[in-house]
């Protein structure tokens, strides 16, 4: 009997432990998505004033996401536009993919192979 108990609380105390890796992975996406979603609103509003390149005011600003999203799986296409002097548009682009890869991050790859993956080479009236 003893046995058991001691195989259930064994049992339990991992699933505790992943639990809390879990949500500290979360955490530690949370913090880049919100510094994205920020700046993407910012840069919207820079595009609907007519400005077409990133002002150097927003380097520190990139360099601290690039530092946050250091140790996400992201491709160096989504990484090499998120910069200054770069057109709005593309530095907005890249921000979405990062942070589509961060949403992926955290909560997992879909398992729902019906669902088709999104095609971002769609052509832009800009």
């Amino acid at each position: 009997m003893t046995g058991l108990l001691a195989q259930t609380n064994a049992y339990i105390r991992d699933a505790e432990r992943q639990h809390r890796d879990l949500k500290a992975r979360q955490d530690q996406l949370r913090r880049p998505v919100q510094l994205i979603d920020r700046l993407l609103q910012e840069l919207e509003e820079l595009n609907l004033k007519g400005m077409k390149r990133v002002p150097v005011s927003y380097e520190p600003r990139l360099e601290e996401i690039l530092g946050l999203i250091a140790p996400i799986q992201s491709s160096p296409d989504q990484l090499v536009n998120i910069k200054v002097k770069v057109g709005i548009p593309k530095l907005m682009d890249a921000l979405f993919a990062v942070e589509e890869a961060l949403f992926t991050e955290r909560r997992g790859q879909a398992d729902d192979s019906d669902i088709e993956p999104f095609d971002n080479n769609l052509f832009t009236a800009a």
